[in-house]
C-alpha cells in the first residue's frame, strides 16, 4: 500500500485527500498514442481516465501550510458527471485535514501552484467564503492576472469566483520568479503547462521533497516526452520537464503528486532508457 505521509526535515507532509474525478485520457497524455497509455491506466467507456486531487499538509516548525486546496464541492450535476466528481470513501478536504489533527482555522499558509479550477476550486466554501480565513494564499502575479482576465487562451481552467473572495478578503500575497514562503519552504514558478505554474520545494535537515502540481500529474507522466495536451506551450514544458526531473532524480528528492490516485509520495528513477517512478510504502 502507498503511504500517504513522510518526514521531511523538521516537517511532516501528509497527501490528504479531495477528490476523485476524471479527464480524457487522450488530452492527458498528449501527443502519446493511446495504445501506449491505456497499458498505464484504467480507462472508462467516455474514454476518460481516474485522477484524484491530493493537496499536501505542510506541519512544523510553528506552521501549519496546505499546498493545494483541491477542486471543491461547487459544481452543477452537468459538471459532476462530464468529470466523475467524487467525493466518497472520505475524499473531502477539510475532513482530511482534521483526521490529520489539523482544523482549519489553523491553517497559516495555503500555497497554490496555479490557478486552474482544479487546484483551487476548494479555496472558499459553498457560501463563497474562504475555508482558510486566517492564512497567506501565495500565487505567482501571472496567475492572479490570468483569473482575472476577461479573455485568456485558458479561461475555461479559471474561475474568477475561485479567488476572487480570498482577494477581497486581503488574505492573497503573490510573487514572480521565486519565493521563500517560510524557512526551507519556496514557490519555484515554472512555465509550460500554465504561465505561472510552479513546484513547492520543502528543504529540511538534508532532505527535499517538491511538489510537481501539472509539471508531473500522476506517476505515469515522469517519461520526459509524456506531455499534456492541456498545457499551455509544449515546447516549454518540454525545457522544464528536461531539467528538473533528471535534477530531482539524480539529487534523490521526494516526489509529491497531485493527480495521482494511487500513489502520491514516491522518488523519481532511471532505468537506463527512461524516468520512472517508484512509489513510497508504507
Amino acid at each position: 500500500m502507498s503511504s500517504r505521509s513522510i518526514q521531511i526535515g523538521d516537517f511532516r507532509v501528509v497527501a490528504l485527500r479531495d477528490a476523485n474525478f476524471a479527464l480524457d485520457g487522450g488530452a492527458m497524455f498528449g501527443v502519446v498514442p493511446r495504445v501506449m497509455w491505456e497499458r498505464m491506466t484504467p480507462v472508462n467507456e467516455d474514454h476518460t481516465i481516474p485522477l484524484a486531487t491530493n493537496p499536501f499538509l505542510i506541519e512544523g516548525n510553528g506552521v501549519k501550510i496546505v499546498v493545494e486546496p483541491g477542486m471543491g464541492h461547487r459544481w452543477g450535476d452537468r459538471q459532476r458527471k462530464m468529470f466523475h466528481i467524487d467525493f466518497s470513501d472520505g475524499h473531502e478536504l477539510t475532513e482530511s485535514l482534521k483526521a490529520a489533527g489539523v482544523q482549519p482555522e489553523e491553517v497559516t499558509h495555503c500555497l497554490m501552484s496555479h490557478c486552474h479550477f482544479d487546484h483551487i476550486g476548494a479555496a472558499c466554501d459553498a457560501d463563497g467564503k474562504p475555508v482558510f480565513g486566517n492564512a497567506e494564499h501565495w500565487t505567482p502575479e501571472v496567475e492572479k492576472q490570468a483569473i482575472m482576465a476577461d479573455a485568456h487562451l485558458r479561461k475555461a481552467s479559471y474561475r474568477i469566483e475561485d479567488l476572487q473572495p480570498i482577494v477581497d478578503a486581503g488574505l492573497l500575497k503573490t510573487f514572480e520568479g521565486e519565493t521563500e514562503i517560510v524557512p526551507g519552504i519556496s514557490m519555484i514558478q515554472l512555465k509550460g503547462h500554465s504561465e505561472g505554474v510552479s513546484l513547492i520545494k520543502i528543504e529540511s535537515q538534508g532532505q527535499v521533497a517538491v511538489y510537481w502540481a501539472d509539471v508531473v500529474p500522476t506517476r505515469n507522466h515522469v517519461h520526459l516526452p509524456f506531455i499534456m495536451a492541456y498545457d499551455i506551450n509544449a515546447e516549454d514544458s518540454w525545457e522544464v520537464r528536461n531539467e528538473w526531473i533528471p535534477r530531482s532524480t539524480n539529487e534523490g528528492w521526494v516526489a509529491l503528486l497531485y493527480h495521482d490516485p494511487i500513489a502520491p509520495i514516491g522518488k523519481f528513477a532511471f532505468d537506463g532508457k527512461r524516468y520512472t517512478f517508484e512509489a513510497r510504502e508504507g
